[in-house]
């Protein structure tokens, strides 16, 4: 009974959390209209003014979390409590599954609407929160500070991660993964609307609607087929194999293009090299997740074994692909794109391999990517802004001018690295034990590549930047670190650090 209360009041809690957004939203499109209106243009000009709608902004994100962040523990200790199928009157509760049923009452498409919450999806909406506060802290200090547009595209897109994660309506669910491009381009063009950075939003856009049309064709086949519109019930319906092959080749290159897979991943290191760093770190430690779990909710929808072979191979070439591209890199923003290109290459294959402890190795991995990619960016970025260039062969010897950039970028290559101990470690051995049943000799060379190979080619390059010989820079006075940029780097590492508590939660 005990936990049926924690049950129940979780339920209260995130739906009390979505209206909370909502009504957020509509407050802020409010403020927005109005200060356009010319008669409240110097109301909402003025500073005193101006400060109290940006506080109570700030303030709501951070209640939003709180809630969220409770939402989250309660989970966990139901999915302790529980492990076996459990039924409370009206409510379903699974393993690493609850469903919702009435978090909404509607109708749509012939199907009521019920909405369910996984460990996964949780995973997926905390990581909104937690990366979007880190691009949002990453963003110029002018810009956050004279701003409200971002927040806007911030809350737009927390509610869309909502339904996203939540919803078990197959169409509503393609609806709300195509309409995350929407505060995407928003945060882009609101936060830095310069050319280039409007035209890497709009190639992001135009490739991952190339993968979205794939995506499109795999749902109207499912939902043709079968007439079914409800998770639960489409997998209770018999596709013949013929069928499950063509849907699962249109998933898998539909969200594929976003992930991105080998050899469609050109446009995400173009997009990286161009976009400002706030977007970078948006896209890399969230976007390209929600690909992730794309691809596994609906593979979920089929209750028989299939073939990956193709998939998987495609996947390792694009981890050789990116481990052997790191070793010709100068652009250190380029370098990390191919970093994390490898690393997601590697979380896809756990779920294309398909058994439990795979899955959740790759959901663990997924939420050490967020972090570690968002070090990264923001480091590059802090060179930047300081030596205004990010050229491999420029910089040298940062440790003798910037003491504690130089260390902070020592502790993201120890992270990278996944030495034992750390959390890439954890989350690679389960990875590769998998990989190591279906083929050792696979699985041994595909280790070699990226954990040697891939690794010496991305930290040389650092390691030159860090230790090299100090040659413009030399008689010049750059600062160190600030206290707001020190922040930001030791909000990534603890986070890093709080998953792997978290792993011995999911093993």
């Amino acid at each position: 009974m005990y936990s049926f209360n924690n049950f129940l009041l979780m339920k209260l809690l995130l739906k009390f959390n979505l209206y909370y957004l909502i009504f957020t939203l509509l407050l802020l499109i409010i403020i927005l209209i109005f200060s356009k209106i010319s008669n409240y243009q110097s109301f909402f000009k003025n500073v005193y003014v101006f400060s109290y709608i940006k506080f109570f902004l700030k303030i709501s994100l951070v209640v939003s979390f709180f809630l969220h962040f409770i939402v989250f523990l309660l989970y966990i200790n139901i999915s302790n409590y529980y492990t076996n199928y459990i039924i409370f009157n009206d409510y379903i509760l699974l393993p690493n599954q609850i469903i919702l049923n009435d978090l909404f009452n509607i109708s749509l498409f012939n199907s009521n609407l019920y909405f369910t919450l996984d460990i996964f999806g949780l995973v997926l909406l905390t990581l909104a929160y937690l990366v979007g506060f880190i691009a949002l802290l990453a963003l110029d200090t002018r810009l956050y500070w004279k701003n409200i547009n971002y927040i806007f595209a911030f809350n737009l897109f927390l509610i869309i991660v909502y339904v996203y994660v939540t919803t078990t309506n197959i169409i509503l669910f393609f609806l709300f993964y195509e309409l995350l491009l929407l505060p995407s381009f928003l945060l882009v063009y609101f936060v830095s609307p310069s050319r280039r950075a409007i035209q890497a939003s709009l190639y992001f856009v135009i490739w991952t609607q190339v993968g979205s049309i794939f995506v499109l064709i795999a749902v109207m086949f499912i939902t043709i087929k079968s007439n079914i519109f409800d998770f639960f019930l489409i997998k209770s319906y018999n596709f013949k194999t013929y069928e499950i092959i063509i849907i699962l080749n249109l998933l898998f290159f539909g969200f594929g293009f976003k992930v991105p897979i080998w050899p469609f991943h050109y446009w995400l290191t173009k997009t990286h090299v161009e976009a400002p760093s706030g977007f970078s770190i948006y896209l890399s430690g969230f976007l390209v997740k929600s690909a992730l779990y794309g691809f596994y909710k609906l593979t979920n929808l089929f209750n028989v074994d299939y073939n990956t072979s193709l998939f998987i191979g495609i996947a390792i070439l694009g981890v050789v692909d990116s481990s052997l591209k790191m070793w010709g890199q100068t652009d250190l923003k380029k370098l990390v794109a191919y970093g994390t290109v490898q690393e997601m290459n590697l979380i896809f294959l756990t779920f294309l391999i398909g058994d439990s402890v795979s899955i959740i190795s790759g959901i663990l991995f997924s939420a050490t990517h967020a972090f570690l990619s968002a070090l990264m960016f923001f480091l590059v970025d802090c060179l930047y802004r300081r030596y205004h260039t990010r050229s491999i062969v420029e910089l040298n010897g940062i440790l003798h001018l910037t003491p504690n950039l130089a260390i902070s970028i020592v502790l993201m290559l120890i992270f990278f690295a996944g030495l034992p101990g750390t959390i890439k470690f954890i989350s690679e051995f389960y990875i590769f034990s998998g990989f190591l049943e279906l083929s050792p000799i696979l699985c041994f060379i595909l280790m070699f590549i990226a954990n040697v190979i891939g690794l010496v080619g991305f930290s040389k390059a650092w390691f030159n930047v860090i230790f090299g010989m100090t040659r413009k820079y030399k008689y010049m006075v750059i600062t160190d670190l600030s206290y707001k940029e020190l922040y930001i780097i030791f909000y990534c590492l603890i986070f890093l650090f709080f998953f792997s508590y978290f792993s011995s939660f999911l093993f």
